[in-house]
């Protein structure tokens, strides 16, 4: 039986066991809850050993750095989050860790399908937590083809305690796999979390948040180039396009499900760039209508800028205990590959709101 099989590849990456198994794990979203049942009762006492304190969700709209950000701050060897060995049995990660031992494949790092040269592997940190989300607030969740922001109304007790009992399992699960002391802070990327900030913080209580930013022209144009890359990777894989969607990656091609921060109707399509810079502008307009004294931005441009000292004061932000293992990171901060943008494609009065925006959140930023 393997183990998880890694995210965004194409069909010629699975196996035909490897499909059949991710089809059945998804089809039937019951399996994945009754499983997770399951496993509570079966892991009942290594699961009290541990607690969720402090966590850290990582967030902002897609590129913005928070993959880089999940990565610098997983390895610094505080946290524990999904990796792709978590696949496809997401809501049960001590059950399947325990069923596929006989079966874990090496590392074997690869490009992923963004284009943008970073490399994942079996052992790679990344943003699976969606999968509860759509597990139990579904019918909540989706509305007329795109995805409601939610707060803690939204939520009902039995999403609160699973979502709080699935971290303390990855957190228990770090401390199996590694023997990690002490135990490790829950951390979490999802972006679709940008939406949420009330909701999680009715959950977890003493959480902190940390969304990424980047330049609003820069950020968009890179968000256009992205759906149109996965339109048409999902034009040719069909078993790529299902995949995406089972674990809630909305953010582009053919899976695309906007998230409404506001109910003004879109003028644009998603093959225009306008569109994403307004989308870009109600994202990060409702992030700081939303911000509490626990969310922190991230800017992407100032760290490059800054290096060293703009992750030390994430580091402090955080509170890390070995500020050491995020700043030694500085050495892989590289500038994006971005195209030139024609600025005047744009509406001009939306590239001034864009960059007033933008100037706020810099000033806000960590």
């Amino acid at each position: 039986m393997p183990d998880g099989a890694m995210a965004e590849a194409s069909t010629a990456d699975y196996g035909i066991l490897d499909r059949l198994l991710h089809r059945v794990a998804f089809a039937h979203p019951r399996l994945q809850r009754a499983l997770a049942d399951l496993e509570n009762d079966l892991f009942k006492r290594q699961m009290k050993t541990v607690a969720v304190e402090r966590p850290v969700f990582v967030t902002g709209l897609p590129r913005a750095g928070t993959t880089l950000l999940l990565e610098w701050l997983y390895g610094t060897g505080e946290f524990a989050t999904f990796t792709y060995r978590q696949m496809p049995f997401v809501l049960s990660p001590l059950l399947w860790h325990r069923l596929s031992a006989g079966s874990r494949r090496t590392e074997d790092l690869r490009a992923r399908a963004h284009g943008d040269d970073m490399m994942i592997g079996h052992d790679s940190p990344e943003a699976f937590e969606e999968v509860l989300w759509i597990n139990y607030l579904s019918s909540t969740l989706f509305n007329d083809g795109g995805m409601n922001t939610l707060d803690g109304s939204d939520l009902n007790a039995e999403f609160r305690d699973s979502y709080r009992r699935l971290a303390r399992k990855i957190v228990c699960l770090a401390t199996i796999e590694r023997a990690q002391h002490p135990t490790p802070r829950y951390l979490s990327k999802n972006n679709a979390n940008i939406g949420r900030f009330p909701a999680i913080f009715s959950v977890f209580a003493d959480a902190m948040l940390l969304c990424c930013v980047r330049d609003p022209i820069a950020q968009a144009a890179s968000l256009h180039r992205q759906h149109g890359r996965f339109n048409a990777l999902h034009d040719g894989d069909v078993f790529a396009e299902r995949y995406m969607a089972w674990v809630g990656h909305h953010d582009f091609g053919r899976n695309f499900r906007p998230v409404r921060f506001t109910r003004k109707v879109a003028t644009a399509s998603p093959d225009e760039l306008s569109f994403w810079l307004q989308y870009w502008i109600d994202g990060y307009r409702h992030a700081l209508a939303n911000a509490t004294s626990q969310v922190h931005f991230v800017c992407f441009d100032s760290l490059l800028r800054e290096g060293a000292d703009g992750l030390a004061r994430v580091a402090s932000c955080v509170g890390l205990q070995a500020p050491s293992r995020l700043t030694d990171a500085a050495d892989q901060l590289r500038a994006p590959t971005t195209a030139d943008v024609d600025i005047d494609r744009l509406p001009e009065s939306m590239v001034i709101e864009a960059r007033a925006l933008y100037q706020d959140l810099t000033t806000r930023a960590v």
